[in-house]
């Protein structure tokens, strides 16, 4: 409950940036515009994991899936056998790869680049067992199955098109509740842009 409302609060200062601050880079968020058709990507919010001159990576959110990690991935067990999240789907790409976004007393442990403040990325499944002995669950821990990624430029003339609004992430944001998040981010990504216009 307080991350949801810790989560609204960030969600609604977005509204208050200026363009300049809505700048694709790592650890940022890409809100689908509500006219985004494809399957994959239709009403996701995206963090980003890496953006260079190479293109850009990263997983889809608020994908949740009523899986267990340990069912789709038993190599995970017994690590994860007491673990009390879901997985979700990442991206795309790789589906069989797993990545992790860890924050709170298990982002001690992590060799992973730290996105935004308190959060930080893995794909190192040999850390799981330490992850999920700190992790508080679900809030602290979460695993994503596949990633998606784009070409040199493809992002940004996606976002030249509309289809996508760019705002900046916090670690509330990206482990707020994936059922709400998109609706939220979406009417608040639109106002920041729309604020940012009209100075």
């Amino acid at each position: 409950m307080m991350r949801s409302v810790l989560a609204l609060m960030s969600l609604a200062l977005l509204a208050a940036l200026p363009l300049s601050a809505q700048t694709l880079q790592d650890g940022a968020l890409l809100v689908a515009a509500p006219e985004l058709d494809d399957p994959n990507f239709s009403q996701s919010v995206v963090l980003v994991l890496r953006h260079d001159e190479d293109g850009t990576l990263g997983v889809v959110i608020n994908r949740i899936t009523s899986l267990p990690p340990v069912r789709v991935f038993p190599e995970f067990s017994p690590a994860l056998d007491a673990y009390d999240g879901t997985l979700y789907r990442g991206g795309p790409i790789s589906p069989a790869r797993v990545l992790f976004l860890v924050t709170g007393l298990a982002a001690a442990v992590v060799q992973g680049p730290e996105l935004v403040e308190d959060l930080y990325v893995s794909g190192d499944s040999e850390q799981l067992p330490e992850l999920a002995a700190l992790a508080e669950g679900q809030d602290g821990l979460r695993l994503y199955a596949g990633h998606a990624e784009w070409g040199a430029g493809q992002l940004a003339a996606e976002i030249e098109a509309g289809n996508w609004r760019v705002v900046p992430a916090n670690v509330d944001l990206v482990f707020a509740d994936p059922r709400v998040l998109w609706k939220e981010a979406s009417l608040l990504g639109a106002e920041a842009t729309a604020h940012a216009h009209d100075r």
